[in-house]
């Protein structure tokens, strides 16, 4: 039976909180307004799902050499998705009574790819703060040097917390998450509940290095020992 891990870290977007699919519209509606190439929805589940915006104009630039100019590109992101996320974001299913769950058992924290401000008010509107996380146990990439899917967020989280990487586990539902989790030394667990395609992304996480997948958060209990 499993050990119950000194830390668990949970991803944010598409883990605790339902929010990829408003997230890549508004990021969407953001890039096909300046951008002469157009991208979907499909594409955006595709390619861009755990990445930092500008990760993803990097991306696209090197795809298409199209150079973006708009300084405010992030900024109309961000804008576009907190007014989304006022009348459209909800936490994942059963994501706030395991959360609940698993602070009575170890420690827990949130590291998220995303903006701090976008993270911080998600998971305010979805009760996620100030009952189970504060700014201390909430981590962005503003705070490290390289974003997922380098090691830099969690091991900073991990040292942040006083906990031994070997001990952690992680919770993440894209593939540069997963990656930055094994590469951190950490035990990993896919979640595929937001997925379009969760059959396809299960087999993406297990690649990408995940020790187990779930469909729902409360499968955590079964690699967790009470």
């Amino acid at each position: 039976m499993a050990l119950i891990p000194e830390l668990i870290i949970f991803d944010c977007d598409g883990t605790l909180v339902d929010s990829e699919t408003v997230n890549n519209i508004a990021l969407l509606e953001v890039i096909n307004e300046i951008c002469p190439h157009q991208y979907d929805l499909d594409h955006a589940y595709h390619h861009w799902m755990g990445k930092t915006v500008s990760t993803i104009l990097l991306q696209i630039q090197m795809e298409t050499g199209y150079v973006f100019t708009d300084p405010d590109i992030a900024q109309k992101y961000i804008a576009k998705v907190n007014h989304m996320y006022a009348s459209e974001l909800r936490p994942v299913d059963g994501a706030l009574e395991v959360v609940r769950a698993c602070q009575q058992k170890t420690k827990t924290c949130v590291a998220s790819n995303g903006e701090r401000g976008n993270v911080i008010y998600s998971l305010t509107l979805c009760k996620f703060i100030p009952d189970f996380f504060q700014d201390t146990t909430i981590f962005t990439k503003i705070q490290v040097s390289r974003p997922k899917p380098a090691p830099d967020l969690f091991l900073f989280a991990a040292h942040q917390l006083d906990t031994d990487p070997a001990r952690t586990m992680v919770v993440e539902d894209s593939v540069a998450g997963v990656q930055a989790g094994v590469a951190a030394g950490m035990s990993v667990i896919g979640f595929t509940g937001t997925s379009h395609d969760p059959v396809s992304q299960e087999k993406r996480l297990r690649t990408a290095g995940a020790t187990h997948v779930i469909s729902r958060l409360i499968h955590i209990n079964e690699y967790i020992n009470n």
